[in-house]
């Protein structure tokens, strides 16, 4: 937004400084991004944000400044006395307004004989100031007064208006209009127009016509001034590709109070440059002006949000800086907010307001006290349980990887999981973007697949991140945080082992080497079933009964349509259901007092029977003497028949109170091939 100082000036009813007014500007919270000299004036470049749209004229730059600095603004007469105001409806302009929700208010004006010309040298700098052309007197002045009140007006060639009526409606399926720039523009129901008795004669908001443009010719002039609604008129800037500065305005809100008045303004430059009359009584049609907002607040919530204490008198003096006629009653006060601060609607928004004009620089940088509720210790114990993951993970050689929350809809159907329960987007930016990820797995194989492709051979990495499925129950969208794992390639050899290709034992041993480093006890390691996982190759992890997460080796199909055409071995394991299972405490187990004694058994059974079965028996029978389980070696081949393996097991006896002699050993070994026998048909060897 560009400012003029010298236009700046003509606002304030003291002097000042433009070092000091950017200085006030500036602390006072909006940015001056530069300045120029143009023609003996200071132009300053302003960043207004979104929600300040107030602020996108002179006059809102100059309540700015007089806020901020105490001096008191001036207006002119025909804006401070009609300010506010609602004209009759029974005015003499023809005005229609078909679509109520697109235009809330639209006020006419007829002015006759005017005489169109250059504008005064004063009006061209002024212009000039702010970027813009002059066009002729009846142009510049409707530019003159939106720069100058915020408020957009346009000015019609009345004898152009067929019947001389306005009717602002939407645009008819195959309607077009050649705009002021000489483009024509094909139109459609989506545009709002401001037509005549037979042709759209304007682009609402945002452009006029050609046909009824003010030329040298125009003798009799009629001047817009209206609110359209901002969605409307932001869908028909991108529709038609054109935006003004009009439209910029008209899309982020315009002042209801000032649609009136700036009318009035503009008439009074009219008479005063171009020597035409006002013709009859102005309409004004639309919703009547909307009861200025009152806002209560607590003295103590100021303290309480800002850490210091401002005196009541204080507070009041900011506020009537800001106009918002503050009363106070015992502990509170009570604003009134004018109909151009949009922003402030809550108590929060003045006390916002405080701070801002007391001085950011003012408040003492401090940490704020508080007491630790239950959902921030169970968000510090699940960082620490990440922290502690990510620790153990990079030890291990594994590298963390970030991918992005929103993923694509094709992304999940190839992984096989079912689409329902899917946190989808209303309106995604793109088919990559459309849903919430349900998974991280398939951010995890796009990871390795974008690898492969550019001839990465070792690929070992984890992501920590969240998931999000919708809750039926409540209707909101879970978040829960979760581990993936993705691994594959050829691990390279050295001078005593041999290149090979990871495999499922590698992803096997990182999962057990995380689960023991995180003190995960009591854990078991199950066959599982799952969409994307091999049916054999499907491995749950359990803790307590609960299954915490599941890792094997991708299905062929699965990697394929992932364009991984190798091997892919992956895990996704649940934070929460880790979380009350892990405990990040290190203590010390002191070395043992006693020996130990190790037994082999080599047995001969059927290759339905999985491990963890032989484990347990092995531990049930042997109790707490039996320390450790090891396999050392697998067969299954010719010299066994068919559906048989063949399984060889170190086992670790010890006691912790005394030394076991080879008889107990014996014993305790005896009852373990008995029960591998018994129970589990095993043949000893």
């Amino acid at each position: 937004m560009r400012v003029s100082f010298d236009w700046l000036k003509d606002f304030m009813e003291a002097k000042i400084d433009v070092n000091k007014a950017q200085s006030f500007l500036t602390m006072a919270g909006l940015e001056i991004t530069s300045i120029a000299d143009i023609d003996g004036d200071h132009v300053m470049e302003i960043e207004v944000t979104p929600n300040r749209p107030d602020c996108l004229s002179v006059l809102g730059i100059a309540r700015e400044l007089s806020a901020a600095s105490g001096i008191a603004i001036k207006l002119p007469d025909s804006v401070r006395k009609n300010f506010m105001k609602k004209g009759s409806a029974r005015g003499n302009v023809k005005i229609e307004i078909l679509d109520k929700h697109a235009c809330s208010r639209y006020v006419g004006c007829i002015m006759k004989n005017v005489k169109v010309g250059p504008s005064s040298k004063w009006l061209v700098q002024r212009l000039n100031a702010m970027g813009v052309r002059s066009v002729n007197n009846i142009v510049d002045i409707t530019n003159y007064a939106l720069f100058e009140l915020g408020q957009p007006l346009h000015a019609f060639d009345l004898d152009k208006l067929e019947k001389n009526r306005i009717i602002v409606r939407r645009a008819r399926k195959g309607e077009s209009i050649v705009t002021i720039d000489g483009i024509t523009r094909t139109l459609d129901p989506n545009v709002l127009v401001i037509a005549d008795a037979s042709r759209p004669v304007a682009v609402a908001g945002i452009m006029g016509g050609r046909d009824t443009e003010i030329t040298a010719d125009t003798k009799n002039i009629l001047i817009e001034s209206a609110c359209f609604n901002p969605v409307v008129i932001r869908k028909a800037c991108r529709q038609l590709g054109l935006a003004s500065e009009s439209s910029y305005r008209f899309e982020r809100g315009v002042d209801q109070g000032m649609i009136f008045a700036s009318s009035i303004r503009a008439q009074e430059l009219v008479e005063e440059i171009a020597g035409g009359r006002t013709a009859g009584e102005m309409s004004d049609i639309g919703t009547a002006i909307e009861k200025e907002k009152e806002i209560t607040i607590s003295l103590d919530e100021v303290a309480r949000i800002l850490g210091i204490d401002i005196s009541p008198e204080r507070i009041k003096d900011i506020f009537k800086r800001l106009n918002l006629d503050p009363i106070k009653k015992k502990d509170k006060i009570f604003v009134t907010v004018p109909s151009y601060r949009r922003d402030l609607n809550k108590d929060i928004d003045l006390i916002e307001e405080i701070a801002r004009l007391y001085g950011y620089d003012k408040i003492p940088s401090r940490l704020p006290s508080f007491t630790p509720h239950k959902t921030y210790q169970l968000e510090k114990k699940t960082t620490s349980l990440e922290n502690e993951i990510r620790k153990i993970l990079c030890g291990a050689g594994l590298n963390e990887i970030m991918t992005y929350s929103l993923t694509s809809r094709n992304s999940v159907e190839r992984l096989g999981i079912p689409l329902e329960n899917m946190v989808s987007l209303k309106n995604p930016m793109s088919s990559q973007q459309e849903i919430m990820r349900p998974s991280l797995l398939s951010e995890m194989l796009e990871v390795l697949n974008w690898n492969l492709n550019r001839k990465n051979i070792l690929l070992q990495l984890f992501e920590l991140n969240k998931i999000y499925i919708m809750n039926k129950t409540t209707g909101q969208a879970d978040e829960t945080p979760n581990l993936s794992i993705g691994i594959c390639g050829n691990k390279s050899g050295n001078w005593k082992e041999k290149p090979r290709e990871l495999d499922f034992f590698d992803l096997k041993g990182i999962i057990e080497i995380l689960i023991d480093s995180l003190g995960v006890s009591g854990y078991r390691i199950e066959k599982t079933t799952h969409p994307s996982l091999k049916e054999n190759m499907s491995m749950a992890i359990n803790v307590n009964g609960k299954a915490c997460g599941v890792f094997g080796e991708v299905k062929e199909d699965v990697a394929r349509r992932f364009d991984i055409k190798r091997k892919v071995y992956a895990a996704e394991i649940s934070l929460d259901n880790l979380l009350g299972c892990a405990n990040l405490k290190k203590t010390f187990t002191a070395l043992p007092k006693y020996p130990s004694v190790k037994r082999d058994i080599a047995i001969l059974l059927d290759d339905t029977i999985n491990a963890s079965g032989i484990y347990d028996v092995i531990k049930e029978e042997a109790r707490e003497l039996v320390k450790s389980v090891d396999v050392f070696d697998l067969y299954k081949g010719q010299q066994i028949q068919e559906g048989k393996k063949s399984l060889a097991y170190t086992i670790e006896y010890r006691s912790d109170e005394r030394t076991l002699n080879d008889k107990e050993v014996n014993d305790v070994h005896k009852k373990v091939q008995d029960a591998l026998t018994k129970r589990l048909g095993a043949q000893i060897r």
